[in-house]
């Protein structure tokens, strides 16, 4: 985790971002940005980078660096993405942003144009004020006058002017249904491959769900992670105030503190980078609200006689894309924000671009059949762990009512007031 900043009080940002950067913080005029160092921990320079006057300011990885790296040529003087992500925009323009796969948050400097974007599927923060202009990674360094870049956009600030453009949408290929399985492990693979590049500890978050189980048949991970619900009233009670702090917003869930604690416990192993399955739910249809629909589908498929019995409005796809967009981004916050707030980087291997392409132009069907959810990771997870047993999916949940002894609409009400009193002394 790193932060970027731009803005005629950037320092002032900076320093309430400083959980994301512990390693280094440089700025230069209105730029600054602060260092979590994960890859390249010798060469000088990175922090911010600049090459003949353009200026960069970097959070996140661009996964795919060396093979860009071979494709821009020439000598470079570190061993680090950042170089990479300059150069390639040096080169290519804003069209660079096509070939990148990663996560990401930028700012570039290049004369008198402000040049930013964020990845495609918004694992990386970025918040942006119009007047005075100004960005940076999380909301409270902008004091919440602010809005959010969107996922899969880029943006420029000239002459007093801010223009905001998607530059993505996952592309329309046709997957051949018999070697789909095949296609799906293969790019899994190399993901996971690609987001253990790392010159310091990693491990995992290991659920015991399908995502991150799958995950762990691809790599030997020396550090995994696995919340154990437990009475944590009085830690609860002293963190949340902190918590609340780093998620720059309420959220509609109390999973982020089972994040805070995977995080601290990593953190105290000295890793400082965690890889985890979000992004699949939405992806490969694992919630259990898209079975209506992928059932009166399947009925209308099996008997087109009586279509008009077994009406729904969204495939799988159709659902999927949305949650994407919507539900998934609080996701990401939160595990962006507990993960940061320790100095740690969370990485997300479903989230790989060429994933997110190959999820939404799969057949429905290879999704859902009947009750069976996320049908394709199952499969792939039962040929490579064949003695894996399939729960029932309970996602990342915490006991707070109970620990709180929250029992009626009352109690929840004054327990909602208690928490927007404390989310108010925060701002």
């Amino acid at each position: 985790m790193c932060s970027v900043a731009y803005g005629d009080e950037v320092n002032v940002m900076l320093e309430k971002m400083k959980h994301r950067g512990p390693d280094e913080t440089r700025v230069s005029g209105k730029l600054g940005m602060s260092r979590l160092s994960i890859i390249d921990l010798k060469s000088e320079g990175l922090c911010l980078y600049e090459e003949d006057g353009v200026k960069l300011a970097f959070n996140g990885e661009i996964y795919n660096y060396k093979e860009l790296k071979s494709e821009l040529g020439g000598e470079f003087r570190t061993s680090s993405d950042t170089e990479v992500l300059l150069r390639a925009y040096r080169q290519w323009g804003t069209s660079c942003l096509e070939r990148f796969n990663g996560m990401y948050a930028f700012i570039i400097e290049d004369g008198d144009t402000i040049f930013f974007a964020r990845d495609v599927a918004g694992e990386k923060p970025l918040y942006y004020r119009e007047s005075p202009f100004g960005l940076a990674s999380e909301a409270k360094a902008l004091n919440y006058d602010c809005k959010e870049v969107p996922p899969a956009h880029m943006g420029t600030y000239k002459d007093g002017k801010i223009v905001l453009k998607r530059y993505w949408r996952p592309k329309k290929r046709h997957i051949d249904i018999l070697y789909a399985e095949k296609e799906l492990e293969d790019l899994l693979e190399d993901s996971i491959r690609l987001r253990t590049q790392a010159d310091v500890p990693y491990g995992l978050y290991k659920s015991g769900g399908v995502d991150s189980t799958l995950i762990s048949t691809f790599h030997d991970f020396r550090h995994k992670y696995t919340y154990h619900d437990e009475d944590f009233k009085e830690e609860f009670l002293r963190d949340f105030p902190d918590i609340l702090w780093h998620l720059d917003y309420p959220v509609k869930s109390f999973s982020a503190f089972a994040l805070w604690k995977l995080a601290q416990e990593a953190k105290n192993d000295g890793v400082r980078v965690v890889l985890s399955g979000e992004g699949a739910d939405e992806l490969f249809g694992g919630y259990v609200r898209y079975v209506p629909n992928s059932l009166a589908r399947e009925a209308q498929t099996r008997f087109p006689s009586y279509k008009d019995m077994f009406p729904y409005d969204k495939d799988v796809n159709e659902q999927g894309w949305e949650e994407f967009n919507g539900n998934m981004q609080e996701l990401l916050r939160m595990g962006d924000r507990m993960a940061s707030a320790h100095g740690i980087e969370n990485r997300c291997p479903f989230l790989d671009k060429r994933i997110i392409e190959f999820a939404f132009n799969l057949p429905p069907e290879a999704k859902i059949q009947g009750f069976d959810t996320k049908l394709i990771l199952r499969r792939i997870l039962q040929r490579r762990m064949p003695k894996y047993q399939t729960e029932e999916k309970h996602g990342l949940y915490c006991s707070v009512n109970k620990w709180l002894n929250v029992k009626d609409k009352l109690d929840k009400e004054k327990y909602l007031s208690y928490q927007q009193k404390l989310w108010n002394s925060q701002r």
